[in-house]
């Protein structure tokens, strides 16, 4: 199925670019990697008589190492995260997530704020990005600001974005000293497809016992989803019994929902075995 037309537009700046979509509105969209957006526009589901073409605008691919962590610039692929050897140096699990997203002609191609924008609640990269304490920075009518990345999802398709914002770079904090972190990711289809769910897991030790635990997952609720209410596992031993409080946790806050990946309960029974999983690795037990 062919593309409706449609004007694409080119700015030079960002300025430019938010001028464009403030302009015409609704009838606009950016365009980043456009491995989604595209795909909506041929099957018809959406048009949008104008698009902002972001790969024009110079300086918004870079990934680079800061003083108090990570930056990387939203018209990244997610290949290069996956490659950057600054990611793998400083955040492995940050380019292990990355690298799981459908398979390497995407990864090539689709951005990093292209797929943070979409919006989908199974996507790969926000669960170890929540865990992290990641922000996102957005340039609108109004100026710049950053946004946590905890507020950022408000629904399936929806972020905190105001009209004409444009979603410009991922910050990712230095992680806590003697931290360690991991995502693993359940498909129940191919390996290529939307994973059943991920969770992402960061766990923080002193004298042997639990200073600091989070934990995220994705493709169990509404949007991606970080647990609240783990405080109570500092100074703690990660023993069979806090663990199970920490299970309690995930299963009051989840709401999956049924589809052809797995229904609820399914997807409860996975998101409890994965957790358990994920802090058994941190803790030093494989099995």
């Amino acid at each position: 199925m062919t593309i409706r037309s449609f004007e694409l537009l080119q700015p030079r700046s960002l300025p430019e670019a938010v001028e464009m979509l403030r302009e015409h509105g609704d009838d606009a969209r950016p365009l980043g990697g456009g491995t989604t957006l595209v795909i909506l526009m041929k099957q018809r589901a959406v048009h949008y008589p104008f698009l902002v073409d972001l790969q024009t605008i110079p300086g918004l691919n870079g990934i680079g190492q800061e003083s108090d962590g990570l930056r990387i610039g939203a018209l990244a692929s997610h290949r290069m995260v996956e490659l950057s050897p600054v990611v793998r140096r400083l955040l492995p699990v940050v380019a292990e997530a990355f690298g799981h997203i459908g398979n390497v002609r995407v990864r090539e191609t689709a951005s990093v704020g292209g797929n943070l924008a979409h919006a989908d609640y199974r996507l790969d990269p926000p669960p170890p990005l929540l865990v992290l304490g990641a922000d996102i920075g957005a340039v609108g009518p109004n100026g710049s600001r950053r946004i946590s990345l905890k507020n950022f999802f408000r629904g399936m398709y929806e972020t905190a974005l105001e009209p004409s914002e444009i979603l410009v770079d991922v910050k990712i904090p230095a992680p806590p000293a003697d931290s360690k972190a991991v995502y693993l990711r359940y498909s129940t289809l191919s390996a290529n497809d939307w994973p059943c769910l991920g969770v992402a897991a960061l766990l923080t030790k002193e004298n042997g016992r639990c200073k600091e635990l989070r934990l995220a997952l994705g493709g169990v609720a509404p949007t991606p989803l970080l647990i609240d209410g783990l405080e109570f596992t500092r100074d703690q031993s990660l023993d069979d019994g806090v663990v199970d409080k920490v299970l309690q946790k995930v299963e009051e806050q989840i709401s999956p929902s049924s589809d052809l990946r797995g229904s609820e309960w399914y997807k409860r029974r996975m998101a409890r075995l994965f957790v358990q999983k994920a802090i058994a690795q941190l803790n030093g037990d494989q099995g």
